[in-house]
């Protein structure tokens, strides 16, 4: 009885040990090759049906660092896991340099995160490792709806303000400050002046989360001159200030601060932003 138990046991054992390297194999299945799709037309066209964001990846076979990737992240365990949000497809740098053109593809690798319709989110260029890829995807918006009823109205109207304003919203919402920062730049070309005033607000905080603190310093001044009455100087003297500091140069916060005290005097944050100053 003993010896059938154990031949049981070690039949069960074997049947564990075959499920196990064949979740395995499934989970590479995944990543490699034949996940691909073929062209932008036809993962939007899957994309659309499920809701989905593509992962588009800019290669080519003279590139080394796409083959890197191709061996240690797209067949990586973590990469399988995450597929299934997403539709990739593969594209040629040196077979369609329009498409690689219209997403500013300069570098190789590229990838490229955009809604259903291939409207794009953002983009990363160069080599991109495993904890890198996890990041990207990690802030790749889990709900791409609304990203997809902006990028239908912006494929039927580029110049359409409204939906480049809302689509710079919605990316700086969802933690893209960069690809906001562009929206939004396309659609102050032709806002009126209240929607262009809360857009580059936006605009110079998308800047100090980015951490591009000369920028900031640059939308900020620009919000003070444009828009002296409005009731967001205080805010943005403020943020002027924090531009500034971040540059290392405090005698300008400290400048900026005193100017806004000497006409406002009864303007609390603006007094603690300048006691905290060293």
């Amino acid at each position: 009885v003993h010896g059938a138990t154990r031949d049981k046991i070690s039949v069960l054992m074997l049947c564990v040990g075959r499920f196990a390297l064949l979740v395995l194999w499934a989970a590479h299945a995944m990543a490699a090759p034949g996940m691909w799709r073929a062209s932008i037309e036809e993962a939007s066209a899957e994309a659309r049906a499920a809701n989905k964001p593509l992962l588009v990846d800019f290669r080519a076979d003279w590139c080394a660092p796409c083959k890197v990737m191709e061996r240690d992240v797209y067949t990586s365990a973590f990469f399988a896991a995450v597929a299934p949000r997403l539709v990739p497809v593969q594209i040629d740098f040196d077979k369609q340099r329009g498409l690689a053109r219209k997403y500013r593809v300069e570098a190789l690798p590229t990838i490229v995160f955009t809604d259903s319709y291939g409207t794009e989110l953002f983009h990363f260029s160069g080599y991109i490792g495993p904890k890198t890829m996890e990041g990207l995807l990690a802030a790749l918006p889990s709900d791409i709806g609304e990203f997809n009823r902006l990028g239908r109205v912006l494929a039927a109207d580029p110049h359409n303000v409204e939906a480049l304003g809302a689509m710079g919203h919605d990316l700086r919402e969802a933690g893209l400050f960069l690809t906001s920062n562009e929206y939004y730049a396309r659609a102050m070309a032709r806002a009126d002046r209240t929607a262009r005033e809360a857009m580059l607000d936006e605009t110079g905080r998308n800047y100090l989360d980015l951490k591009q603190a000369r920028e900031a310093a640059a939308v900020f001044e620009k919000c003070l001159k444009e828009f002296p009455s409005s009731g967001r100087t205080e805010g943005w003297t403020i943020a002027l200030a924090q531009a500034w500091a971040a540059q290392e140069k405090p005698e300008r916060a400290r400048k900026v601060l005193d100017t806004y005290l000497a006409v406002h005097a009864d303007a609390p944050d603006v007094a603690a932003a300048r006691a905290a100053l060293p």
